[in-house]
């Protein structure tokens, strides 16, 4: 940037203004760098939080330090203890219940089998039998006789089923049919039994007299009903097994049952001098104290939680108050009562105590965004605000949903505020919502040791408003902000400014206080700031009292100062108000809010009087207009805009002799047509629509203003212009 040089030569020294500007950065830029550094400070908090420092211990080792938990965690090694030994009783339980036990589907294929192999060891032995058939029936029965042992001990050792002689000898004397018959009879009947019926120890006696009644059901001979009785009989036993996967699933149901030994907040976990066991190297673990490298992935959950809370109050900037998102006052603002409010909450939830948790501050930081920033982004920055309590307090939902609702309260109980002494409803609000909050959500989260400690939502209230109170002024004066608060406080007749100018120019006071009263309606009208607008046009005049008696309003039957000066010099006169003015607010201390409305509240309008004066002076020279006209800047905004028109409004209908509201309604009509066709609202964002509310509003109140009066009797007017040329 080239150094400004004097006609002489030598460099002339750049301003200070100059060097703010040369070195300040791009706005865009500036708003990223307050949002990173949100970021990087916040994470900063929640790591000195979630990521304690570490500490050196051993098993066996006396412990060098008195070691607490910082936060709630599961007593894992006694938990683990308990659910060991709850599976162990429910495996006995289980073993013993005989729902957990299910038939063999081997049983009956085993029984089956069985009964086919004791036949067939009788059916090899009929064979010889058939041979014998020639002999006498002497001989016959007394081979066969001496035949039976041998079977009876072969079918004992291969099957272990020991049979009688009789069901033996039975069976050997049997025609081929009448054996086939007897084979299938016997197989059908054992082998439905233990497919069927649940046989265990106790039921073995039923099982086997159902077995009888099948067998007794066959059409057989009642010595072959008795041999395959005895021989289904012998293959009937208890056919249940435990099925695993029910015991496993009793075991499992045991250990889920089991509540969680827990080691709250605060607690002692190990003691200076006492000797490090397992169970405390698995806690100190556990608690992220004996890690012997960085935590990176609980660093990166913080950076990215954080990031994704941000971004939603983020994203509605973007969406519905672009204003806020493209500014850079409010956004330092919102991240600054951000980290404030994170930091109270971590630093009252390190607090060692149940009640603690109960006193984070979220609704703090929600009525400070709701009155410094946007009450709508004050509910999101609630979420936020649970959240994060939810996670520094050991992700206690209860301590979450608290801070939440506690912060909404906070949001709406100041969207109406209007005075300081408001906050203090607003506490009683917050406190008392929260007091019902912790008494509802004890009973939910089954603590019911939350509920008895519902005074300390009260507690909560109270603090949070005073806190709020504290800072609210510190935020105004630092950043420079306009709340209603202030502006309310601005509006007493008793700041020296206003004091001033009533004292010293006292038609432009009046004037101010019509042209406030005509701008509150307008805004209304149009949904623009009322209090903003009705505060400004109190002060939007103040340069004035520099020389007030080159103001009409103000000369009171004196000269006109004018009369004597040339046209270019009244002007400049006239329109060094606007910079006067700004220069006294500035001093005072007044918001930049207020302060631009009294720069634009001109704009770049022409000083007709003066400019005609000057033309008809100037006889055949051309007046330049521009030197007759306010240097701006235009109106930017909609609440410029209205305290111009209600400026330029009020003087020209006190002006009129006869002001009836026809007249006034074309006349207000006229100078807002001469100020759109002028282009004063090209640069803020009034539309047609609005012009025609703000006109109405104005023609409204100035009817009422200069409405018709009843005229005095002759007799009563003489009487009153005699008091009042006496003094009475």
């Amino acid at each position: 940037m080239p150094i400004p040089v004097q006609k002489g030569g030598s460099p002339k020294p750049a301003s200070l203004m100059e060097k703010r500007r040369r070195f300040s950065l791009d706005p865009t830029l500036q708003r990223w760098l307050i949002v990173g550094g949100t970021v990087i400070i916040l994470t900063i908090i929640l790591v000195t939080v979630l990521i304690p420092g570490r500490i050196e211990m051993e098993v066996g080792q006396p412990s060098k330090y008195d070691i607490e938990a910082q936060r709630d965690i599961v007593d894992r090694p006694s938990t683990e203890r308990l659910k060991e030994e709850a599976g162990r009783e429910a495996i006995k339980e289980a073993n013993l219940s005989q729902a957990n036990y299910d038939i063999s589907p081997a049983a009956s294929i085993s029984a089956e089998d069985r009964v086919d192999l004791i036949f067939d060891i009788i059916n090899k032995q009929r064979g010889a039998v058939e041979t014998w058939t020639q002999e006498s029936a002497s001989n016959i029965d007394g081979r066969v006789k001496s035949l039976i042992p041998e079977i009876v001990k072969k079918i004992e050792s291969d099957l272990g089923t020991r049979l009688s002689q009789k069901t033996v000898e039975t069976l050997l004397r049997l025609s081929d049919d009448e054996f086939n018959a007897a084979r299938i009879g016997a197989k059908q009947a054992a082998g439905w039994i233990m497919r069927e019926k649940r046989i265990s120890k106790e039921t073995l006696d039923v099982a086997k007299k159902e077995a009888e009644d099948i067998v007794l059901a066959q059409h057989a001979s009642e010595e072959t009903k008795a041999a395959l009785l005895e021989i289904v009989e012998e293959q009937i036993s208890p056919n249940l097994v435990l099925n695993p996967g029910k015991v496993e699933q009793a075991r499992e149901s045991a250990e889920k049952q089991v509540k969680p030994v827990m080691i709250l907040k605060g607690q002692t976990i190990i003691r200076r001098g006492e000797i490090a066991t397992p169970d405390h190297i698995d806690i100190l673990h556990d608690l992220g104290l004996l890690s012997p490298t960085f935590d990176a992935v609980t660093l990166a959950c913080i950076i990215v939680m954080i990031v994704v809370l941000l971004s939603g109050m983020g994203v509605y900037l973007y969406v519905y108050r672009r204003d806020i998102c493209n500014q850079t006052k409010p956004l330092l603002i919102l991240g600054t009562v951000t980290v404030l409010t994170v930091f109270l909450i971590a630093v009252i939830s390190s607090i060692p105590w149940d009640g603690a948790s109960f006193l984070v501050p979220a609704s703090l930081g929600t009525m400070l965004i709701a009155i410094l920033v946007d009450s709508q982004l004050s509910l999101l920055a609630a979420v936020a605000f649970g959240v994060l309590t939810g996670i520094i307090s050991g992700g206690s939902l209860a301590s979450a949903v608290i801070a939440m609702l506690s912060g909404v309260a906070g949001a709406f109980a100041v969207t109406r505020i209007s005075e300081r002494s408001d906050l203090m409803r607003a506490g009683v609000i917050v406190g008392t919502t929260t007091a019902c909050v912790i008494s509802v959500v004890g009973p939910l989260t089954g603590n019911y040791q939350i509920s008895r400690m519902w005074y300390m939502g009260v507690l909560n209230g109270v603090l949070s408003t005073v806190v709020t109170i504290g800072f609210l002024p510190f935020f105004e004066n630092i950043f420079r902000v306009t709340t209603p608060i202030k502006l309310l406080e601005l509006s007493n007749p008793n700041q020296p400014l206003l004091r001033r100018l009533l004292m010293e120019a006292p038609g432009t006071y009046h004037h101010s206080i019509i042209v406030g009263n005509l701008a509150e309606a307008a805004a209304e009208a149009i949904g623009a700031d009322s209090l903003l607008v009705r505060v400004a046009a109190y002060y939007h005049d103040v340069g004035k009292t520099k020389r007030p008696y080159f103001f009409v309003e103000n000369q009171l039957m004196q000269d006109n100062p004018h009369d004597k000066l040339a046209p270019t010099l009244s002007t400049l006169i006239i329109t060094s108000h606007i910079k006067d003015g700004v220069d006294m607010a500035s001093r005072s201390g007044l918001p930049e809010s207020i302060i631009s409305i009294m720069r634009e509240h001109h704009g770049t309008t022409l000083v007709p009087y003066f400019y005609h004066k000057a033309s008809e002076s100037a006889k055949e020279e051309v007046v330049d207009e521009k030197d007759y006209r306010y240097v701006g800047p235009k109106p930017q905004t909609k609440e410029s805009a209205i305290v111009m028109l209600a400026d330029s409004v009020e003087a020209a209908v006190r002006s009129l002799s006869r002001p009836t509201p026809g007249r006034i309604e074309g006349l207000v009509r006229k100078i807002v047509k001469e100020r759109l066709q002028d282009g004063q609202f090209d640069e803020c964002d009034l539309t047609l629509k609005d012009l025609d509310g703000v006109a109405n509003a104005f023609v409204r109140v100035l009817s009422g203003i200069y409405h018709p009066r009843i005229e005095y009797p002759d007799v009563v007017q003489k009487d009153a212009d005699s008091k009042k040329v006496h003094g009475s």
